[in-house]
């Protein structure tokens, strides 16, 4: 065999080798890619279901988060807090047991977001307040159910079947003479609250009283915020003449003199006197204007107050901004009535007010109660020169309990003949009818009625001008609202005070020395340190 066969078969046999040795890398590689492949997949569809799954309980909790109350995600943050409401508000909607629905009567996509977002938040405080938009342009007979006009809230009570209307302008309230002169609206207040409350108590208490303010003696008219608060604690004012009606209406709950400025009649005084024998209210607020009054004087001589001649201050709690002693503000009793739901620590401010002292009332069934007075510190100006040292009283209230007599002891000869005539046949009457007699008569004893004067000494506690100027940091109208609430059992004064939507602006005491500071201390400052630091860097 040649040399060259053996080496043909020699490259055969390496060749067929490396043939074989190359078909199970093949074979091998196959297999493994395969198993690379399947792990691969598996790995995508874990992902993808990982991917799907947290896709979908993202989903169910925006449902579940979008079904929260708004009242319980969303926080206020608003500058004026028109979202957070009042311990009065609280308090109430907590204790509030009966149904009341919210119909809103407007577009809501139109609707002033305040209001939108106010309404939400105020019906979500209480499970009794339910809320309702109705579309007028896609309902017009809403307006014609209901009885209004657009953008108006009909709050309403199904047991009690009374209705109140609120109109969106009383809640947020425009001021008239800026779309006047420059034909834009701009709204100065925001009384959200306060209305709504008024008109939830008003529906479900059905309490309803009627005051009466004197006039033909100069009295002034009452003030927007003094008004505004009566119709929240639904007392419906009017004016009466007592010289032409002849005597104090019997309607009448409250008769009120308002900052008179000539004195009455000695007739008008007899019915007065004559109101409040009956269980009469009356509230007499002083003006700053002197002049002669015999006979008021008699009357608040008659429920122990006397009148001071001159304008009273007080050394010690004096408005230091005046530097007068004549404006300041006077101690309120906290126990009192006067002081219901007022912090202790509250300020009442007056200015040119006229004094009390008290004396002996006229009667001894006359109870005399001040509230509001000067510390020790005080003193009354006489004749603008001496000045009388001694505590005074801005606010007293005289409370008198009458027995009133009943009809049945008026009847007449005949009517006793035909009383007698029945007795005999009630003669004859079973066991519970003459047990219910008994109740009656019970009852019949009990027939007493309360007799409430209260003297204001300063008008300034209810002036616009000064209630305005403060606003919350004094407490005049809640003291003068709680004299006149107090003498009605089913009446408390639940009134809140509208939120100011006025800019409010930083004012810097000083500002001379802080312009100093910022324009030119600082700035100099600043360049030496710059100055300093580029120097030693450049050494470097």
């Amino acid at each position: 065999m040649s040399l060259f066969s053996k080496n043909d078969k020699n490259t055969d046999r390496k060749a067929q080798k490396q043939a074989k040795e190359l078909q199970k890398l093949s074979e091998g590689g196959e297999s493994k890619g395969g198993k690379n492949m399947s792990i691969r997949s598996r790995n995508g569809l874990f992902s993808t279901t990982l991917i799907v799954l947290a896709v979908v309980i993202t989903l169910i909790f925006n449902l579940a988060v979008g079904q929260i109350p708004s009242g319980v995600m969303e926080f206020d943050l608003s500058t004026t807090k028109l979202y957070s409401f009042s311990d009065t508000s609280k308090d109430y909607l907590a204790d509030l047991d009966t149904d009341v629905q919210l119909i809103a009567v407007a577009t809501q996509d139109d609707t002033d977001t305040r209001i939108v977002k106010f309404l939400q938040k105020y019906a979500a405080l209480s499970d009794h307040v339910s809320l309702e938009w109705i579309d007028p342009v896609a309902y017009p007979s809403a307006l014609t159910t209901y009885d209004c006009s657009e953008n108006t809230l009909i709050v309403t009570c199904e047991e009690t079947d009374r209705t109140y209307q609120v109109s969106f302008d009383s809640i947020l309230v425009p001021d008239s003479y800026y779309y006047y002169y420059y034909g834009t609206t701009y709204y100065t207040s925001f009384d959200g609250e306060g209305q709504v409350l008024s008109a939830i108590d008003y529906v479900v208490s059905e309490s309803s009283y009627t005051v009466y303010c004197t006039e033909n003696h100069g009295e002034s008219d009452v003030g927007t915020n003094l008004s505004e608060l009566l119709d929240k604690n639904h007392f419906t004012a009017s004016t009466v003449s007592l010289l032409q009606t002849g005597s104090v209406p019997e309607d009448c709950d409250l008769l009120m003199i308002y900052v008179p400025t000539s004195d009455f009649s000695e007739e008008e005084i007899d019915m007065i006197y004559d109101y409040l024998d009956a269980g009469g209210k009356v509230e007499l607020i002083w003006g700053s204007t002197s002049f002669e009054h015999p006979n008021l004087d008699s009357l608040m001589a008659t429920y122990g107050m006397e009148l001071t001649s001159g304008y009273v201050g007080d050394t010690s709690r004096y408005y230091a901004a005046t530097q007068s002693y004549f404006t300041f503000f006077p101690e309120l009793t906290s126990s009192s009535d006067a002081a219901e739901g007022i912090a202790s620590d509250a300020l009442v401010l007056v200015t040119t007010s006229f004094g009390l002292n008290l004396i002996d009332p006229a009667r001894d069934t006359i109870s005399v109660d001040d509230f509001l007075g000067t510390t020790s510190s005080g003193g009354v100006m006489l004749d603008g020169e001496d000045t009388v040292s001694g505590q005074y009283y801005l606010g007293v209230t005289a409370t008198e309990e009458i027995e009133v007599e009943s009809e049945d002891e008026d009847t007449d000869d005949a009517d006793t003949d035909e009383d007698e005539a029945d007795t005999s046949a009630e003669a004859d009457e079973d066991a519970d009818t003459s047990a219910e007699s008994d109740e009656d008569e019970e009852e019949e004893e009990d027939n007493t009625v309360t007799a409430q004067f209260t003297v204001l000494t300063s008008e300034s506690l209810v002036n616009d001008d000064i209630t305005d100027s403060f606003g919350d940091s004094i407490a005049n109208l809640t003291v003068v609202m709680n004299t006149i609430t107090s003498g009605f059992e089913d009446v408390s004064n639940i009134s809140i005070d509208a939120k100011s939507l006025e800019t409010t602006y930083n004012t810097v005491n000083n500002a001379g020395l802080w312009s100093l500071l910022f324009l030119v201390v600082l700035p100099i400052a600043v360049l030496i340190f710059g100055f300093v630091r580029w120097f030693r860097r450049r050494k470097l």
